[in-house]
């Protein structure tokens, strides 16, 4: 039986050999993560926590009647800036800790992956940005009712929000079904 195991795990192996695949002799560990797959991990990570503030912040000032379209710009040029200090620099040292290229060509695996991930990611953003345009109406109303000071510019900033938002969702679901992509083929 122990041999048939055996036999059965070098035959396995031998195959992942033949595709180009990394062998790992069905251990519990899983191969290296590409580079790509590390990206993903890390601007989902900085993501969540950076933009996930950032839209917090803008749904407790809509909730408190206290948008300021000035002070939300601003957050959101921090928040990107932010975002783009700690993913790129944590790109850079995952490639160089991983001993990777940081931007290697893709395989015909990654081409795939990428291909389905934007496809999903871009229908979903375009779903959204229908969503926001028919949700215009209900917050055009809900601007000359809480902002009767300046509704025109209130619709405005929670309208650019919105599109900020699903657009930030977009990304988000994108990336983590690259990674989902990779953990199933792993």
């Amino acid at each position: 039986m122990f041999e048939a195991c055996n036999l059965m795990y070098k035959i396995i192996d031998t195959m992942f050999e033949m595709i180009d695949m990394k062998a790992t002799k069905l251990s519990m560990r899983s191969p290296a993560m590409t580079m790509r797959e590390k990206v993903a991990w890390i601007s989902v990570m900085a993501s969540l926590v950076i933009f996930g503030w950032y839209f917090w912040s803008v749904w407790s000032d809509l909730a408190a009647r206290a948008l300021d379209g000035d002070v939300l710009f601003w957050r959101f040029l921090w928040c990107l800036g932010i975002a783009f200090v700690i993913m790129l620099p944590g790109s850079l040292l995952a490639a160089w800790l991983g001993r990777q290229d940081f931007d290697p060509p893709p395989d015909e695996l990654e081409t795939r992956i990428e291909a389905m991930s934007n496809r999903v990611g871009l229908a979903l953003l375009e779903l959204a940005l229908v969503g926001v345009v028919l949700l215009s109406k209900s917050i055009t109303d809900l601007a000359r009712a809480d902002y009767a000071a300046d509704p025109a510019g209130a619709t405005a900033v929670i309208l650019i929000n919105l599109v900020l938002f699903a657009a930030a969702v977009a990304a988000l679901v994108r990336e983590i079904i690259v990674i989902i992509q990779y953990r199933m083929y792993a």
